[in-house]
């Protein structure tokens, strides 16, 4: 991947390339849109988008990681480190997948897309491990903060949470209803906290 740009208009044209392919990779698939798809969406000129991105490898790369960005910003609670409270995690996931009209993850979507690219694929799977990690960073936290059953390892409920987000995804994008999701995750916050949910709280 080139070096990112120097200067603040050259960050805002790469961005807007970047955030153009997002939309189109999200919507038709990572291999679909050609680069010509991407220039015409994003206004650009050829000259910008060779200047900014080797080619459509690179230009992939570059969404996968606006992607996870996504990701991060729709959940700042995996990234405060003072926050400890898993229900601010499950409210900002659940809020995120309203506002995208149960739409697919943004770096879901992709999974199964990457096979028979190796830079494709070792990329997407180091943005879940981070993922993963930033989940089990939030329950250390609870642990410590007395939030979480003690002994709980953070690492596998970081995997845990990060398996029900997934499922639960995809279930309510198929059904077009947010239960799946509440449930999904409510079924490891709540193994995880020792609480129970009343009906109806999703």
């Amino acid at each position: 991947m080139k070096q990112l740009p120097s200067t603040e208009r050259g960050r805002r044209t790469r961005a807007a390339i970047v955030t153009a392919a997002a939309r189109l990779m999200q919507e038709r698939g990572l291999a679909s849109p050609s680069m010509d798809d991407v220039l015409a969406a994003s206004n650009a000129g050829k000259s910008q988008l060779y200047h900014y991105f080797d080619g459509k490898q690179d230009l992939a790369v570059a969404v996968l990681h606006h992607q996870f960005e996504r990701v991060m910003a729709a959940q700042p609670s995996l990234g405060d480190p003072a926050c400890a409270d898993l229900g601010q995690w499950r409210a900002e996931v659940l809020l995120a997948h309203r506002e995208s009209g149960m739409g697919t993850c943004p770096l879901g979507v992709f999974v199964g897309q990457v096979d028979q690219d190796p830079v494709l694929r070792d990329t997407l799977a180091d943005l879940f491990r981070r993922w993963q990690d930033a989940l089990a960073g939030l329950v250390d936290r609870a642990v410590r903060a007395g939030g979480v059953i003690p002994d709980t390892d953070p690492a596998a409920a970081g995997r845990a949470l990060l398996t029900a987000l997934q499922g639960g995804i995809m279930l309510a994008h198929l059904h077009g209803e947010p239960e799946p999701l509440a449930h999904a995750v409510d079924h490891v916050v709540d193994g995880l906290t020792g609480s129970a949910r009343a009906p109806g709280s999703a």
